[in-house]
């Protein structure tokens, strides 16, 4: 076999030209404006980078599939981005971005996100959104702040960190998120985080809270009834709630006229140390029929309820009982979010010493997700399947790419031809019609 020769050339070269629509959509979408005026805390020396060039720099390396601070900087030689994004300096090191994040914690990040986040989310003109609110376990293998040993299902007694999420479902968006300690419950600091969550969306824009069962109690449902919020949200069986299944005498099948193993009941129910009572919705589960169905087995030992799995909702939504399992069900979207933050955008593995510099990295990235979804609902809105971030690097931002002169302009080319070239073209023809404020579908 001949092996090919090589050569090597100091023409500047990119495999990353597509890059170039990514940034047409941060600008044309008003993010860059948005960032540019967030108050980020400049270097200490006037031959330091801008601290707007270090944050467009870490988002777009996360963009292109990075997953540490290492990955980043490997990116320092790529003078095609640095032209794209008229950095001043270029990518930077390691080092530098180690540097600039551990200059915040967590009280400047509340300083920045609340106010970058509202301002990204007012450019949607959308009615009412359905707000999701998850939590999830991030495994570290090292002594940082906030690394504690809590619930890790997957590596237990492994320290952790305990983010937790808010995400607008119809935009497929994060709207809110916090990282915690690794010792902390669903519910620690969850009122202080609705408070930042009403910051960025107010009250009289959601039309739905979806919760799991992580959340549920007296203090957080009168807190949605205080705001005046539609909620539903998974409930615990504690034994007084079992109780009152156990004494549940009529269930009504989920299809009048087709067995689908799935019956329902409703009913009003003051649980202990509450002030009144709030509709429940039950949902039992024959697990011969439906043995993929979640639910918790509540009376193994007794044969009338053995074959049964149980699922418990409380809400204040007037709909049917069937709706409102539906509708609930829905909520599952957010795990497929949690699951690309942690595989496409690596916030796994963006962790620094100080806790609240790792927050910092971590929130960036959402931003950087968020930017990329809104790529995918404007720019992609007629693809039959919207691809997931390392598909669009493949798709669209993977182009081989170099830099001429022209007329007295730098110009960019790029390696594209065919339906390759189609596509690219037809992205930016999109790209040159958008501008905020964005019309979205509740539907």
């Amino acid at each position: 076999m001949q092996m090919l020769d090589y050569q090597f050339t100091d023409k500047r070269v990119s495999p990353w030209g597509g890059i170039r629509m990514i940034h047409e959509l941060y600008h044309s979408c008003g993010l860059r404006d948005i960032v540019r005026s967030s108050n980020l805390k400049e270097p200490g020396s006037n031959r330091g980078y801008c601290p707007y060039d270090i944050v467009e720099g870490f988002m777009t390396s996360v963009i292109l599939g990075a997953k540490r601070l290492s990955h980043s900087a490997l990116l320092q030689d790529d003078e095609v981005i640095k032209e794209i994004f008229d950095w001043k300096k270029g990518m930077c090191s390691q080092s530098t971005f180690s540097r600039f994040f551990g200059k915040y914690d967590f009280e400047d990040n509340e300083q920045i996100f609340p106010k970058l986040q509202s301002s990204w989310f007012s450019m949607f003109d959308i009615d009412r959104v359905t707000i999701d609110i998850d939590s999830t376990v991030i495994t570290r293998y090292g002594e940082q702040q906030g690394v504690n040993k809590g619930y890790n299902k997957k590596k237990r007694g492994r320290g952790s960190h305990h983010p937790i999420l808010a995400f607008v479902a119809e935009l497929k968006m994060v709207a809110n998120a916090w990282m915690r300690p690794g010792d902390s419950s669903d519910a620690t600091n969850f009122q202080e985080f609705l408070d930042e969550l009403f910051e960025v969306i107010p009250v009289d824009r959601i039309g739905l809270l979806r919760l799991d069962a992580g959340f549920y109690g007296n203090k957080a449902l009168q807190r949605f009834e205080d705001e005046g919020l539609n909620y539903i949200v998974a409930a615990h069986f504690k034994q007084a709630l079992k109780r009152r299944v156990q004494e549940q005498e009529q269930w009504t099948p989920f299809m009048e006229h087709e067995d689908s193993g799935m019956d329902y009941c409703s009913f009003e129910w003051k649980a202990t140390g509450w002030l009144k009572p709030r509709r429940f919705v039950i949902i039992r589960k024959d697990i011969e029929k439906n043995p993929k169905q979640g639910g918790k087995l509540l009376f193994p030992d007794l044969e009338e309820f053995e074959s049964y799995r149980y699922t418990a909702l409380v809400t204040n939504v007037e709909v049917s009982p069937v709706m409102v399992w539906k509708m609930y069900n829905q909520r599952a979207d957010s795990e497929n979010r949690i699951k690309e933050l942690k595989h496409d955008y690596g916030i796994e593995g963006f962790c620094l010493n100080k806790f609240g510099s790792t927050e910092n990295a971590f929130r960036w990235t959402m931003v950087a997700h968020n930017l990329m979804a809104l790529f995918r609902l404007k720019v992609l809105k007629n693809r039959k399947h919207l691809p997931t971030l390392s598909t669009l690097n493949f798709q669209c931002i993977a182009i081989g790419s170099y830099l001429s002169r022209s007329a007295r302009k730098t110009v960019l080319n790029l390696a594209a031809g065919g339906k390759k070239k189609r596509m690219v073209e037809e992205i930016f023809a999109k790209l040159g019609g958008l501008s905020p404020p964005f019309s979205m579908s509740n539907a």
